[in-house]
Order: C-alpha cells, then structure tokens, then sequence
C-alpha cells in the first residue's frame, strides 16, 4: 500500500510540472479600474438614514441664527459682505476690526473665533456660484483646542431634545454653503446637539453650485442624545459633514469625527468625493461615510462604531495606498501646493460590517461598485482605534421593548437580524454589487468575508424581487484577485444571483452556501430565536409578548415570498480562473462551478473533497440535497451545475503514510493502482447541512495540502494523501 500511495503521489508532482495549464480570459475590473466615475444611470437616491424626503431649511433662516454672513451683490463686481445678523448671541462682535471676529481679506476670511450659545450657527456662505471661493482660516495658529494650534475655532450649539427632522440644519451648523465653494483649512469646528453638523453643504439655487475642500482641518459633531434612524439598523446623533445635492467634496490630511451617526454623509447625486491621508469615525455607533454616488479613499482611513462604508444604491468607491492619489488628476485638483500624499494604505474597519450595501429606492437594476486594493478591511475589535466604542447587537437599542421597525412593538427582530449578521465583512442587503479585492487584507471577526441577506426595511424603499426578477437582475459579484482571502462566502438573499470570481494569483480560504429560501425562513424559527438568545445569556421571557416570535417572523419572513417555494434556487456561481485556488474550508453548496485549466481547489490537511453535481436545489430544501448523486472520480476543466461539495476525514494511517519521502523517478513511471482508502472507524467531518449561517462550526484548513490539479482532464482530490486513484482520460 505505502508504494502504491508513493507512486501515485509522484505522478500527481510530474503532471503539475509539465502539463501546461491556459491562461484564463479574466472578468474586466470596473472602468478605469475601479477609479473612473460611476457608472451611468440614476444615484442611489437621495437621503441617507433617516434623511429620505428631507427638506431644506430656508437659507434666511439659517442665517437669522448665524454669527457670520457672507453674501453676494450683483454690483459692478461681485462685492462680499462681512455682517453680524440682528438677534444673534455670540461672543466677541462680528466686525473686520474685530480680531476674535475674524478679517476678511481677498477672499480668505481667517482668524475668526466663534463660541456661539444654544441655537446658534456658525457662517452662513451664499457667494451665488460654484466659481466664487471663499478661504476659511490660513496658516497661522492663532487658537489652541485640545493642544493643537488653529488659525480659526468655530463652536456652535443646537441644543438637546430638538431631534426631529425639521430642526436639522436649522440650528447647530458650524458652517453652512448655500453657493460657493468653501475652502477650510488649519481650522477647528464642533457642533452639538442631535441633527447638528460642523458643515452643511447645499444648494437651493442649482445642483452644481456648492463645492468643499478641507485642508489639515478638524470638523467634529457630537450629540448626547442617540436615536434610531428606522429600519437602517443605526445609531443616530449628529453627522459631522452633511454633503448634500451636487457638491463635490476633498479632505486633505484632515479628521471628520462624529460620537454616533456618521461621519462622512453623502447624500448626494452625481458628486464625487476624494478622501486623502484623512480619517473618518464615529465612535459609538454608525459609519464612517455613507455614499450615494462616488468616493475616492486613498490612504485614508474610515471607523465606525457600526458600519465602516454604507453604500447606498448605484453608489461607487474605489480604495487604494495615498500615493494613487498622484495619479488621479481629480483627487488631486485643490490640494495645496506643498502638500505630498503619505505613502500608507488606506483602513475600513467596524464592528458590525466594514462594508455594508443597501437600496433606499424600489429600483431592482441599481448595482453599486467597489474596488478595494492595497486596503485592510476588518471587522476585529483590535483593528479599531481606541476611540470606537463597538455597538453590538444585543445592545439595549435593539433587544425586545425597542421599537424601531414600525411593526412588531419591541419584539426584538433587529437583535436577531443583526445577531445572524454581526462581524462579517462585507454585507450586501437586498441590492445588486459588484466588489473588487485586490491585493487588499480582509480580516473578519466572524469568520465570513461576505454575506448577502434579505433586508426587512419596507417594500417601498428596498429592492424586493419575484422569482421571475430574482432571473433578470444584475444580482451580486465579488472578484478576488492577488492576495489570500478568509472567510466563507454566505449567500442568505435568496432572491437574486451571486456570481464569485477567484482570479489571477487569488486564493480564498472558506466556505461557499448558497442559501434557499428554506434555510432563511429556519433562521427565524421560534426555536432557532429561543437558542440564539440563550447563547447570548438573555432569557426569552425578557420579549413580555406571548407572540414575540410571530412577531419576530412577521418581520424577517415575507409572507409573499411562498412563491419561492419549490422553485429553483439562484444560488452561488463560481468561476476559478487560472492561477486562482480555493481552499475548502467546510462543507459548500454551489449553483455553478466552473474551472479553468490551471485552477486549483485544496483540501484541508487531513480531509479528501467529496464533489457532487445534479444536486436537489430547490428552495425547498435547508442545504442542497446530493443523497441521489454520487461523487466525482475525476473531473476535468469545465462547468458543473447544482454543485455540493462535502469534507470527509482521511483514515490516520493513511494522512501519516503520505508524509514519508516522494518515490523515485522511475516508481513513477509504474501504472498507478485504483486504491480506494479506508474510513473504518473514522467519524465523519461533515457539518451540519442545517448550519449555514455565520455561527456555524468552521473545519479549520491546514497547510501543506495537495491541490486539485486541472490540466488536460486530470482532476486528483486530496488533503494530505491521495484517496482516489489517478485515470487518465483521453482528449
């Protein structure tokens, strides 16, 4: 037996050195490689969390509380005005003479000091178009906040327990743009209060007349009151840069910090925003920056206490090291003229999801765009600065007696929601995506590197589809190219498509489940709910509701899904392409599997693959069902359908006979023997077809196992000895 395995194992090492593998024709990045606009067609929509439907604030009311107004006049030349508004109370008076007031000189307004009372705001800017600038702050240090020097400090106050939509932007603003564009720079603005912001960017004259820029700049918003933006699954406070309509937006080695809320919110149409060697968070709950339309990161970094990008329907981001940014004209465009992009990686991390993808509008065709390159992405506690306080998901914000869904008084369906969704890295909620990684370091706490889920905001404002558009939509794909990649790859929406690229000089670590509509509905079976709360040490009875669980289902399961059932699942497409390689973590269930040849799929050290096609893949079943198929012998480059692919442990002594030395040379021209080896005595390492959420039992992958080999139809499927004989086919 021991020469029959060395034999064998020297044929498998000379068909990996001499049988020539084709290159793969690769999927093509997103255009410009992930760095051009975004592609055609509407914007996410406006209005991030809790904002939908927001009105402006009039601008003469913004002005009526604000310490500085600068406006235009239709004179011989365009004059600006330097004015106090009656009624307002700030320190210092607001003149040109007046140092703590600020000098307004050629466009550029600097050494101004405003500590404004409760329902104050800061200047208010109306220049009438986007070519008109004006400078805030300069050079000189003339201010000292928290130790650092500013030339100007601009502290305003909306006041606590006014948290209602109609009082955003009304009070609490540092700064707000009605036209213009604004350049902040050595400057230091701090809002406070629920629904304040440092600065306001928007426009009710056109689309196109603000613009921001900020230079080595402070802007921080905090608000001792938190709320619940419905059916975003976040805390909010305050946002501390609220970019609105068309404004296009660039911080430069700046920080833009919020307590909870946002940081960076972009709620805007066909704008672009360019983020370099800066940093965004917000620290006890919600994002880094919420995106409507593009974003450009470059060696930047984004926390949140929640959420590290929430992207919002056809929104596009791209990610890369500071020094890219040499190469984007755009990004480049107002950076000061000394100033040199650091050589650093751009960082996303949040507890919750470092990436989160959702639709706020019924448009089942919008996709949103990624590229993430030369970036970590993590979802690790110890990956956060020390400033973010995780909110998880048995915060009290969302257990039984939180009503935040409009349904279901206090059942809980958040905790739950969030519970099968908590720590993973890339979320996708009921919308169509298209993520790139390339060269980027994915870490996730919970061990999944992307999941897709079925939101349970309302019909109205999510991408909800029938079995017939589940077939038409764009649906979701996720390309990993040159770096390792861990995690599995959960795909729990199963109403629209996944398609998986492992590519040029990829490999990914993990499973691949490709949800029914069975195992979403099982998620949320009352004994499923009981079990997860236990786990987590709440005791059930803490729901006060006899039909807490209904309620929970009446929220998680749509009742006009039925029509899933019995029909054929989307589930999960995945192509290898030539120099890609994935290793089997756990038990996965496929749609499609396509090789090229050259591909390479690895067995955890001490486990053999076991591959089925022609699988039952029915929404009606928790996990596709090969008990009527039989495994693959041998498999060649090519495309399988309705793919089940299970672990099973190799016999001890044959794991231990496969480490002594490779044979000879000319054992390996010896015809290899069918040898079949023995399990007897062994368990299983199957997992349970049930489990496939993120809480799952995971088969740790070992190192040093054999590949399967595609090349010129020889497939051998092993982990540290070779269990199925080698038969060469005939082309």
């Amino acid at each position: 037996m021991k020469r029959t395995l060395a034999v064998m194992i020297a044929v498998i090492f000379m068909l990996t050195l001499y049988i020539p593998a084709a290159a793969a024709d690769m999927p093509p990045l997103p255009p410009d490689g992930g760095f051009g606009p975004p592609p055609e067609g509407g914007p996410g929509g406006p209005g991030g969390p809790g904002s939908a439907g927001q009105e402006f604030a009039a601008f003469d009311e913004i002005i009526s509380h604000a310490g500085i107004y600068i406006g235009s006049t239709m004179d011989e030349e365009r004059q600006h005005e330097l004015s106090a508004p009656a009624g307002t109370d700030f320190t210092g008076q607001v003149t040109d003479a007046d140092s703590f007031g600020g000098t307004l000189s050629d466009g550029r307004l600097s050494g101004v000091m405003l500590d404004g009372n409760t329902g104050s705001n800061g200047i208010a800017i109306d220049l009438g178009s986007e070519d008109e600038a004006l400078y805030l702050g300069g050079p000189e240090d003339n201010f000292t906040v928290d130790g650092k020097g500013y030339n100007s400090v601009i502290r305003v106050d909306a006041g606590q327990g006014n948290n209602d939509a109609g009082y955003e932007a009304v009070h609490g603003v540092g700064v707000a743009v009605n036209s213009g564009t604004l350049f902040i720079e050595n400057s230091f603005i701090r809002s406070d209060g629920p629904r304040s912001t440092p600065v306001y960017m928007f426009s009710t004259q056109s689309p196109a007349a603000t613009s921001l820029v900020v230079r080595s700049s402070h802007l921080e918003a905090h608000s001792d009151e938190i709320w619940m933006p419905p059916f975003k699954l976040l805390a909010g406070g305050a946002r501390a840069s609220l970019l609105m309509t068309r404004n296009n937006s660039w911080f430069f080695d700046s920080e833009v910090i919020s307590n909870n809320w946002g940081a960076i919110s972009q709620d805007s149409v066909d704008a672009m925003t360019y983020v370099v060697n800066s940093k965004g968070i917000s620290t006890e709950g919600g994002y880094g920056t919420y995106l409507t339309y593009g974003m450009r990161l470059y060696g930047s970094e984004l926390y949140g206490g929640q959420y590290g990008v929430f992207m919002c329907g056809e929104s596009d981001i791209a990610t890369e090291n500071g020094r890219a940014a040499l190469e984007d004209d755009g990004a480049m465009l107002h950076a000061a003229e000394d100033f040199v992009p650091e050589e650093r990686d751009s960082v996303i991390a949040a507890p919750c999801n470092a990436i989160v993808v959702h639709n706020s509008l019924p448009n089942l065709d919008m996709v949103a765009h990624g590229l993430f390159r030369d970036t970590t992405l993590s979802t690790r506690p110890e990956d956060l600065p020390a400033e973010v306080t995780p909110l998880a998901a048995d915060d009290a914000f969302f257990l039984p007696g939180v009503d935040i869904i409009g349904s279901g008084d206090g059942c809980g369906a958040s905790y739950f929601f969030l519970r099968n969704l908590y720590g993973s890295l890339a979320l996708i909620r009921s919308m169509n995506a298209d993520l790139t990684f390339d060269g980027a370091e994915t870490k996730a706490e919970n061990g999944v590197l992307l999941q897709s889920v079925v939101t349970y905001d309302p019909p109205s404002a999510s991408g909800y589809l029938t079995p017939e558009q589940g077939s038409s939509v764009p649906g979701i794909s996720a390309m990993f190219l040159h770096g390792s990649y861990d995690g599995d790859i959960l795909h729990q929406d199963y109403q629209r498509p996944m398609f998986i690229t492992i590519g040029e000089d990829g490999t990914l670590t993990g499973r691949m489940v490709s949800g029914t509509y069975a195992a979403w509905n099982d998620l949320w079976s009352e004994e499923h709910l009981t079990a997860v709360m236990e786990a987590d040490g709440h005791d059930p009875a803490e729901f006060q509701n006899e039909l807490w669980a209904e309620d929970v289902q009446t929220n998680l399961i749509r009742p006009e899904d039925t029509a899933y059932a019995g029909t054929e699942n989307h589930g999960i497409s995945l192509s290898i392409a030539s120099g890609g390689t994935w290793e089997v973590a756990g038990d996965s269930s496929l749609k499609s599997l396509t090789l090229d040849e050259g591909a390479e799929i690895v067995a955890p050290e001490g486990f053999k693959l076991q591959i089925f096609t022609g699988c039952d893949s029915s929404n009606d079943v928790l996990f596709y069902d090969e008990s009527a198929a039989e495994p693959l012998a041998d498999i060649a480059a090519g495309t399988y359908e309705n793919v089940v692919i299970r672990l099973a442990e190799l016999p001890r002594e044959t794991a231990e006979t496969a480490e002594t030395p490779a044979p000879s040379a000319e054992a390996a021209d010896a015809p290899a023997e069918s040898e079949k080896a023995s399990a007897e005595g062994l368990e299983s390492a199957e997992t349970d077809p049930s489990q496939t959420g993120p809480q799952a039992d995971r088969v740790p992958a070992g190192k040093g196992a054999l590949p399967v080999v595609i090349g010129c139809g020889i497939i051998v499927i092993a982990g540290a000895a070779v269990a199925a004989a080698v038969r060469k086919k005939k082309k």
